[in-house]
């Protein structure tokens, strides 16, 4: 992975001039139809030339409109909020945090702002980036997303959409990395939010130690 330091390489199968690995991409798109879209994604159907196989490779892509942003709204406390509702994709019920899609007009955090309130009533006057950049499903999706800390939290009324049906409840942040750990949270941004923010309290107390 370009830019991350490793202790010990144990394979490569090329190199960079920096000397990390993969000199340039093995895949080369050579021809791109579209299959489906509507006003959320397309669904791409893509001829791959993979050099390493020497052959081409029909390759399926989803790609998104929109990017996905996560907020942590995190309480002094220590309590985060969750948001929960059923999943029509999975079938099951999921615990995750307020999130969802943010338009190319829009900045993130501006998009994070508006979902944390119509999903959970809340305001922030916090605001911090806590991931960047995520990609959720890379061997499919080009799909990327970003979490958002909130603190300094306000209630208010919220204002899902037509078809959202919501779960809000508060949980200490180390219960929602156990259930993240243990399978019963699986949203992948979700995931990923908590467990940013579990290694940003975990470097927090050691340095305070």
């Amino acid at each position: 992975m370009h830019g991350f330091k490793r202790k010990e390489l144990k394979h490569a199968p090329a190199a960079r001039p920096d000397g990390s690995p993969l000199a340039e991409t093995p895949w080369r798109r050579d021809t791109r139809l579209e299959r489906f879209a509507n006003p959320f994604f397309c669904i791409f159907e893509d001829q791959a030339w993979n050099r390493r196989a020497d052959r081409h490779f029909d390759y399926g892509i989803v790609s998104f409109r929109n990017r996905a942003v996560g907020i942590l709204p995190l309480e002094p406390d220590g309590r985060v909020w969750l948001v929960g509702q059923h999943r029509y994709a999975t079938g099951e019920f999921s615990w995750e945090l307020p999130m969802g899609g943010v338009p190319p007009e829009m900045t993130l955090l501006d998009g994070a702002k508006k979902e944390l309130k119509e999903e959970t009533g809340l305001s922030a006057d916090y605001w911090e980036p806590l991931l960047p950049l995520v990609h959720l499903s890379n061997s499919v999706t080009d799909e990327a997303g970003a979490v958002f800390l909130a603190r300094d939290l306000h209630e208010g009324a919220m204002a899902p959409e037509a078809s959202e049906e919501l779960w809000v409840i508060t949980t200490p942040l180390e219960d929602a990395v156990a259930a993240a750990l243990d399978g019963r949270i699986t949203d992948s941004l979700t995931v990923a939010g908590l467990l940013a923010m579990a290694a940003r309290t975990r470097d927090a107390s050691a340095a305070g130690g």
